[in-house]
């Protein structure tokens, strides 16, 4: 049994999810996944089968989620974000024959194009164009439901990133044994009283794995299944939530929407926890002035978990290079900086990053190549580029595959954008290359400026500011001044829309 389903049993009457229908007593959320779960047996769902979770993060889908593991069949996450043709060639791939969706956390419009699919029936969380999955449960008995898992059979199948445009999909099995807890999870929720973490967006791993815990610790998870900052303001007000997760991109969008400190509007705010991508050193600073020192930058791979974290105490003197930093590897969690062949860097020195975790992913889904590219002895190599300084800090790069190779010199998106984030007059920058007409590459940047700084922030000073600081071959040949940063399903800059605008001029 679950940490989440003991907790569940322990005390029906608490209120343990909320989301925009409302709020979900523990009895309740515990009687939905039993049912639920014989509702999908009913189907045909249980091991070696796969169903299609489509959407965002609502309290229905995630009680899904827990009555799937029950049967013992596994379930990929589809991401309403996805292109409909990307979803579809998804599902194909994974061999869904089941899709199910909430109506309250996926487009409208999406759900008669997945009807449609052949071979695939479409279930919805309520009252939808496919078979009403949760109307058909409530019928059925809310009695314990044995768990049918066989240790080894397909659990779960994510998506990386995808900063390239391409995402892998991630493969974790059953095993034996009891539940793991993700590292640092029990350690960002403890203290004072009972964690309300609030999560938008995407059913990712780090998002159950933290509303878990935070349930199981007798908190509430709370999900909006967009990133709206002024209702993602009144939930964190309404619910006194004590912790946020959130991307880069999201905590940059409720920054823009916060008037004043945020520490007096959420006195009840604990933590504010920036993931799924690199959180620059200006939007760290941004956010600690606005909400005090509660904000923590994490750094994590789908197919590892949560890796490292950068806590306040170690932000605490304000230094560049520190802020700049993914913090220190969690409890339970090994890194190692390696050079291409496999040995371990001196500390200060680049190299690619290596992961030991609990959370370890099996193997990439039908992907022989690639996994056995990426995982070997127990560790992951992650494709990221970085270094361990002395005090143990690691400081992300950016990806192997991302590297870009001007005037002979290795350069990182992040070496620049780090720095040019610092200018007062730039709000967001993403750095990309260029191929020119003698086989190599030019460097440029994309440049979101700040409210009422357009005229200082010409790309002359730009260029000048970057030129005192960085050596000549990181400084960009042009600056592109945009309305926004182009993204991908996972809001990590898109590099190839920016090539894509650049040639445009």
């Amino acid at each position: 049994m679950t940490p989440f389903i003991a907790e569940l049993e322990r005390d029906r009457d608490r209120v343990v999810l909320h989301d925009r229908r409302g709020g979900l007593t523990a009895g309740q959320a515990l009687d939905t996944i039993r049912r639920l779960a014989r509702a999908l047996a009913g189907l045909g769902h249980g091991p070696g089968r796969i169903a299609a979770l489509i959407g965002s993060m609502t309290s229905r889908l995630h009680l899904l989620a827990h009555a799937v593991e029950l049967t013992g069949g596994g379930q990929v996450e589809i991401p309403d974000t996805l292109p409909f043709a990307d979803q579809a060639g998804l599902i194909a791939e994974c061999g869904a024959c089941l899709a199910i969706a909430d109506p309250g956390g996926v487009r409208r419009t999406r759900l008669p194009d997945l009807a449609a699919l052949p071979g695939v029936r479409l279930l919805t969380l309520g009252p939808g164009p496919g078979t009403d999955l949760l109307g058909t449960a409530a019928a059925l008995s809310a009695a314990p439901f044995p768990p049918r898992a066989r240790p080894g059979d397909p659990n779960r199948i994510t998506l990386t990133g995808g900063t390239t445009g391409r995402a892998k999909p991630v493969l974790r099995r059953f095993r034996a044994g009891p539940p793991r807890t993700a590292p640092g999870v029990r350690e960002l929720l403890a203290g004072g009283a009972p964690p309300r973490l609030l999560k938008t967006g995407r059913l990712t791993g780090l998002g159950r794995a933290l509303g878990d815990a935070a349930v199981a610790a007798g908190g509430r998870l709370i999900t909006l299944p967009g990133f709206d900052p002024p209702e993602v303001a009144a939930v964190l007000a309404e619910q006194k939530a004590t912790h946020l997760v959130l991307s880069p991109y999201e905590l940059r969008l409720l920054l823009d929407h916060l008037d004043g400190s945020a520490a007096r509007r959420f006195p009840h705010l604990r933590s504010v926890l920036s993931a799924t991508a690199a959180t620059s050193p200006a939007l760290l600073s941004r956010a600690v002035d606005r909400f005090g020192p509660i904000v923590r930058a994490g750094y994590g791979q789908t197919e590892a978990g949560s890796v490292a974290r950068l806590e306040p105490e170690d932000y605490a003197d304000g230094s560049f290079e520190v802020r700049r930093s993914a913090g220190r590897p969690l409890p339970g969690v090994r890194v190692e900086v390696r050079d291409p062949r496999g040995r371990p860097r001196e500390p200060g020195e680049r190299g690619e990053i290596w992961v030991h975790s609990p959370r370890l992913t099996t193997e990439y889904w039908r992907r022989p190549e690639a996994t056995a590219h990426a995982l070997r002895d127990g560790w992951l190599r992650t494709g990221d580029v970085g270094f361990l300084d002395a005090d143990g800090l690691l400081t992300l790069l950016g990806r192997a595959s991302d590297a870009m190779e001007i005037a002979g010199e290795v350069v990182f998106a992040a070496e620049v954008d780090s720095w040019l984030q610092e200018h007062p007059a730039v709000l967001e920058s993403a750095t990309f290359d260029v191929p020119d007409s003698t086989g190599g590459a030019t460097l440029h940047t994309a440049v979101v400026t700040a409210p009422g700084a357009a005229a200082e922030a010409g790309a002359p000073e730009l260029r000048a500011w970057l030129s005192r600081r960085l050596d000549p071959r990181r400084v960009p040949s042009s600056v592109l001044f945009v309305p926004h940063i182009p993204l991908t399903y996972a809001n990590e800059p898109c590099r190839d829309t920016l090539r894509k605008w650049h040639a445009a001029g």
